[in-house]
């Protein structure tokens, strides 16, 4: 069991989570919501929250759907959960929440485009496109509370010394002043997409709390400030956010992320219709405004065309050298059917 501070934003998190999954599986079981604390959480995030829920319940029911416009589930011949797909799982008051969040980060948006070789996709200059009335800035920015500088990844279970200069340091979207205020914009919807990964992965999202407790706990033994700060306020479950405007995805995979782990996208803004397209499962479907995606995005090949609009995705994962770094064992894949009713929890741990 691993104890979340009740200060942290996590511990929130936490309680978010709780009530998202008894309210899918009062659904799934067709059962009363047993009553809970909800601690700080607001009206509006609990409403936000029972969206969620509900969808993802509508989704559950739905696991063999193809063509992919209503709340679905893709499962392989194993059983295992490769794509829950979402649309509509979040509410306007989200949206604007991401909307104003990006805002505040247009700088950092604007100075990531790079002009490099083309070969370095993510950022360069050719895949974004501008806003059509400039409420958006195109970029792409990676932001974590605690991640490996690129090329200084360990491998293994490694020493946990921070003088080595290879351990991990907070992103430097998040350095100074400015970053704390980021790290609190980032936490409705960072509180909101765990939530749904409560239903999704259950074991996924608990080895994803013991990784940021036991970072936490780290940074707090070795006196690193800052660190401490943005874990302290980070509300995710999950290492690192990449906020993604107005930009082109050529067809990829992502080899850092485990492949038992979900990648969950969120998608806002104004824009025409967009089509996900997963090539290596032969699946399109339809990407609104609203919606949620998770994958296993270490598998699944896929990318998405588009070329005008304002559109915000924010993609939030693991990386597997953070969770290595703390210890924290490899879960399994999700199974479709192991949907049961856990005993309650005690008050702060999980």
């Amino acid at each position: 069991m691993t104890t979340i501070p009740p200060d942290w934003a996590l511990y929130q998190t936490y309680l978010a989570g709780e009530l998202v999954y008894d309210t899918f599986m009062s659904k799934i079981h067709r059962q009363l919501v047993k009553p809970m604390s909800v601690g700080l959480l607001d009206v509006d995030t609990c409403i936000d929250l029972e969206q969620l829920a509900n969808v993802l319940a509508v989704a559950y029911f739905n696991p063999e759907q193809v063509v992919l416009r209503t709340p679905s589930v893709i499962i392989d011949s194993g059983g295992r959960i490769i794509v829950w797909y979402l649309p509509g799982a979040m509410t306007g008051m989200i949206m604007t929440d991401m909307q104003s969040a990006t805002n505040s980060i247009g700088h950092l948006l604007n100075d990531s485009i790079t002009t490099r070789k083309a070969t370095e996709w993510r950022t360069h200059e050719s895949n974004f496109y501008p806003s059509p009335d400039g409420k958006i800035t195109p970029g792409c920015i990676n932001i974590s509370p605690a991640w490996f500088q690129q090329g200084r990844e360990k491998h293994g279970f490694p020493k946990l010394d921070p003088e080595d200069g290879f351990s991990p340091q907070v992103s430097a979207a998040l350095k100074g002043d400015v970053g704390h205020n980021i790290t609190t914009s980032l936490q409705r919807s960072g509180i909101l997409v765990p939530a749904a990964l409560r239903v999704m992965h259950p074991d996924l999202y608990r080895a994803g709390i013991k990784t940021q407790v036991r970072l936490g706990a780290w940074a707090t033994q070795y006196q690193l400030e800052d660190m401490c700060h943005h874990l302290k306020h980070w509300a995710s479950v999950f290492n690192v956010v990449s906020v993604i405007c107005n930009r082109r995805s050529p067809p990829h995979r992502d080899p850092k992320c485990r492949p038992e782990a979900f990648y969950i996208m969120t998608t806002a803004g104004i824009y025409h219709p967009v089509i996900m397209d997963f090539m290596n499962l032969g699946i399109k479907f339809l990407y609104d405004s609203g919606s949620m995606l998770a994958s296993s995005c270490r598998l699944v090949r896929h990318h998405m065309h588009v070329e005008q609009g304002s559109r915000i995705v924010t993609a939030w994962y693991m990386r597997d050298s953070i969770h290595n770094f703390v210890g924290t064992p490899r879960t399994d894949y999700a199974k479709y059917g192991n949907v049961q009713r856990s005993d309650p929890v005690e008050q702060k741990d999980v």
